[in-house]
């Protein structure tokens, strides 16, 4: 099997990086290292750590396909959720567009738009197919994000 581009392996491999030590915490000198490529190769992909990200952000995006089963009840719901939004990885980007979103404004407002709000939005599909009223779909997806943000603060895994 044929190697990927070195761009790509760069992008790939800073995204753990980044998903574990956050921007802040990742230097360009970690990427080359972990890459065990040349600094000249890292910087003359990307010239700078703010583009490695917007390119580390904008692959990861490409690469969610959460999967919209249909809507049976909350149970299906939830599960849908459990299985596509809510995988370490996921939890780790959110840690991070969260915590230095403000670092990558761009490349964070198109996780949001493209991510995020993927999931709002079937919940609100899901509530409509279950014939909730309005201020019933806001409370399950207050209960979402709850869900959601308990998950940030316990390290993303629960069962």
């Amino acid at each position: 099997m044929a190697r990927a581009s070195k761009r790509d392996f760069i992008v790939e491999t800073a995204t753990g990086i980044f998903l574990e030590q956050g921007f802040k915490g990742t230097s360009i000198d970690m990427v080359v290292n972990a890459c065990k490529v040349s600094k000249p190769t890292v910087y003359n992909h990307f010239p700078d750590k703010s583009q490695l990200i917007d390119a580390v952000i904008d692959d990861w995006l490409r690469a969610q396909k959460p999967v919209m089963r249909s809507c049976g009840g909350e149970l299906d719901l939830w599960r849908a959720l459990t299985e596509n939004w809510w995988r370490e990885e996921t939890i780790a980007m959110y840690r991070l567009v969260i915590g230095e979103g403000w670092r990558f404004e761009a490349a964070a407002q198109r996780f949001w738009r493209e991510y995020d709000a993927k999931w709002r939005e079937y919940v609100e599909k899901c509530g409509n197919k279950l014939d909730l009223s309005p201020d019933e779909i806001t409370l399950l997806q207050a209960r979402v994000s709850h869900e959601l943000w308990t998950r940030l603060s316990e390290g993303g895994k629960r069962s």
